[in-house]
């Protein structure tokens, strides 16, 4: 039998008044709930349109 998968999709935005702020600690907090309940992160990408930054698109799978 083959493997199946599920796939789920995290944004994580910047924060502050020029949305140029990360706290590394919330983004732990975020990718740790989510190893917590089975799922491995497959890519995390930038989100970025004519210079300007919008965040991070994580992707995660997770077996069924």
């Amino acid at each position: 039998m083959r493997k199946r998968f599920e796939y789920k999709t995290v944004i994580i935005e910047p924060k502050g008044f020029w949305g140029t702020k990360y706290d590394p600690a919330e983004i732990d907090k975020v990718l740790n709930e989510h190893g917590n309940e089975g799922w491995e992160l497959v890519t995390a990408e930038s989100r970025d349109y004519c210079g300007t930054f919008y965040g991070v698109i994580y992707t995660f799978k997770r077996e069924l």
